[in-house]
């Protein structure tokens, strides 16, 4: 994780705000999942 934190420090300025974005979105998917699955069962 640290890797790819320096990775993404190294790289500019657009591609940590990307980053970010997308790895709010893969949290939320994954929370959103977790949340159906404990709903569902």
């Amino acid at each position: 994780m640290f890797e790819h934190s320096q990775i993404v420090l190294e790289t500019g300025s657009d591609l940590p705000i990307d980053a970010v974005g997308w790895g709010v979105l893969a949290l939320s998917l994954v929370v959103t999942g977790v949340w159906l699955a404990y709903v569902y069962r």
